[in-house]
């Protein structure tokens, strides 16, 4: 009897037997867990199918887009890049080429003024100045002071030096990125300032008006680096003079836009043409979204039954079938399509392999429909009839908003996941009552066993008084 009484003494070790119990108790809450983290999982690699075919649709849509122009892209060149730059043919129709010559760049206005003395004291004879200045669009008055008082009160005159630099700053503050002012130390105590515009162009040229005392002086002895007349560039395209405020040029020709880099002796060759090579990468682009969609429908679909393995969501044959389908959609043939055009995806000299990736099996080919008739390509991807519309239908069906089966399926994940929640969530109580159950039991074995022990006491009491 002792040896019973020992276990449950140590440590409370009727606690230890409690929890063995709700463990052993808790397998039914431990399955349900599991069926609920294979739910999330399922949902989770349907997500990524479903980005994948969004992907996929987002690509032929983007093809299928005129305005991309995307099987018969062009591209610019020049003859000589150090005079002129095309820097974008998104907006042109054909291709063709212009002779330009650029006679002058765009030019920033720049005004300097004459050397003076820094500590000398011209500008303050002179008086406090005040002068309208516009560049661009804006048009500031600004005040400089001659004088300066300190702490005591005392008035001092400025410096040249200081004058100047009271005015560079008053530019700078007001103006920010339409101007900048400078007050130059050019050597030993001589001192010049300049003032530039950070806009090229005649628009954007600096004006002097209503000037009084020392800025009215320094305003009109300021020297301009380049003539107003000059500020502008100047170019000929095609015998067409043209004058622009900036370098950067998009408005000369229609979708071109261009940088002028310097003056050109003679004229430079622009020239438009087909880019096959970017043609051709829309394609890649169309495929590599294609096998993109594949291999994460295919990942999450396999079944290994070798080795017991198989993807969340190889049971949903639905999802496995889209593949399948857009396979063989790929592989048919446009019904009653006329001669010169294009009937099916291996006329472009593309194919699949038997993991159903798309590939191009005949580069040649590809190449050759792309530059001799790119707008059968056009057709073939764009036709509301065609395979790649067909193909993307099919994937569309699957991510329609509310009526997609994606959407269905996801929902019957979902429901199940909830039918689980409530499950453990029940399973939870339960085991809570089953606990406090057995600690219940347990604690009245407790008490058993102490009264027992208290009864075996008095009797070995007994039987040593009597002499047993």
């Amino acid at each position: 009897m002792s040896g019973v009484s020992n276990i449950f003494q140590q440590n409370n070790p009727y606690e230890r037997f409690v929890q063995q119990l709700v463990q052993i108790e808790s397998r039914t809450k431990m399955l349900l867990q599991s069926q609920k983290s294979t739910q999330n999982e399922k949902k989770t690699a349907l997500g990524q199918v479903s980005s994948s075919i969004s992907q996929f649709v987002s690509k032929i849509e983007e093809l299928q887009d005129t305005k991309n122009r995307a099987f018969q892209p062009l591209s610019g060149s020049t003859s000589d890049r150090d005079i002129v730059r095309i820097t974008s043919t998104d907006g042109i129709k054909k291709p063709g080429n212009y002779d330009i010559t650029v006679n002058r760049l765009a030019s920033n206005d720049l005004l300097i003024s004459q050397v003076l003395n820094g500590s000398g004291s011209d500008l303050h004879a002179l008086g406090d100045g005040s002068i309208e200045i516009t560049i661009g669009d804006q048009t500031e008055v600004i005040t400089v002071e001659t004088t300066y008082e300190d702490d005591e009160g005392i008035v001092h005159q400025k410096t040249n030096d200081e004058i100047l630099k009271s005015f560079s700053a008053e530019i700078n503050d007001l103006f920010g990125d339409l101007a900048r002012a400078n007050r130059f130390n050019t050597s030993g105590d001589n001192v010049q300032f300049s003032i530039q515009s950070l806009e090229t162009g005649f628009e954007n040229r600096i004006q002097f008006n209503g000037a009084t005392g020392f800025l009215a002086d320094l305003a009109a002895n300021m020297t301009r680096a380049t003539p107003e007349e000059e500020l502008n560039a100047s170019f000929v395209i095609d015998g067409i003079a043209f004058e622009r405020s900036q370098n950067s040029v998009d408005d000369a020709i229609e979708g071109l836009s261009f940088q002028l880099m310097k003056k050109s002796e003679d004229s430079v060759r622009m020239s438009i043409s087909r880019d096959v090579n970017k043609a051709k990468s829309n394609i890649n682009g169309f495929i590599n979204a294609y096998n993109n969609l594949n291999k994460t429908i295919r990942d999450r679909t396999f079944l290994d039954t070798e080795n017991d393995r198989r993807g969340a969501l190889q049971d949903v044959r639905a999802i496995r079938n889209l593949t399948i389908n857009l396979r063989q959609t790929g592989l048919s043939p446009i019904n009653d399509v006329g001669e010169g055009e294009i009937a099916r995806l291996s006329d472009m000299g593309i194919s699949f392999r038997k993991d159903g990736t798309m590939y191009i099996e005949n580069d040649e080919m590809l190449t050759d429909q792309l530059t001799e008739d790119p707008n059968a390509v056009t057709s073939f991807f764009t036709h509301e009839n065609s395979i790649v519309s067909l193909m993307k239908d099919q994937a569309e069906a699957y991510i329609k908003r509310d009526t997609g089966i994606l959407s269905s399926i996801e929902s019957g994940f979902e429901q199940r996941i909830d039918r689980l929640d409530r499950r453990i969530a029940a399973q939870d109580r339960y085991l809570e009552r089953y606990e406090v159950e057995q600690r219940k039991i347990f604690n009245n074995l407790n008490q058993v066993i102490a009264r027992g022990e208290a009864q075996f006491a008095q009797v070995m009491s007994f039987r040593q008084r009597v002499g047993f």
